[in-house]
């Protein structure tokens, strides 16, 4: 169990709180890194282009699952390949919606085409 103490506490430099750290703009959940110099078309461009490539290494070795299930067990390997591709498909889809918005944004349309 770690106690700290005050000594310890008080050595950290402070930092501001999130609401503070951009002008009084509340601290938004979907931010990134808010110190980062990539845009956020370039996050949703990396993100995208990463959850894709991991999505096509996944569909690469589905033809394998078979017998990776067999040498190590049925509930690992397609737990394992859930997995897989439920991360791959939420950094791919947040990229996804980051580039969509970033778009939106930039043609000041609102998504509403009645």
């Amino acid at each position: 169990m770690n106690v700290r103490n005050a000594e310890h506490v008080r050595s950290r430099p402070m930092m501001e709180p999130p609401a503070t750290a951009r002008g009084g703009r509340a601290a938004d959940v979907d931010d990134w890194d808010p110190d980062s110099e990539l845009s956020e078309t370039s996050k949703g461009v990396i993100a995208t282009v990463f959850g894709l490539a991991l999505l096509i290494a996944a569909f690469a070795v589905i033809g394998r699952l078979g017998g990776w299930a067999a040498d190590y067990g049925t509930i690992l390997v397609y737990l394992a390949f859930f997995l897989w591709m439920s991360i791959a498909g939420r950094v791919f889809w947040w990229g996804a919606d980051k580039l969509i918005a970033e778009i939106r944004k930039k043609s000041n349309t609102s998504g509403d085409r009645r």
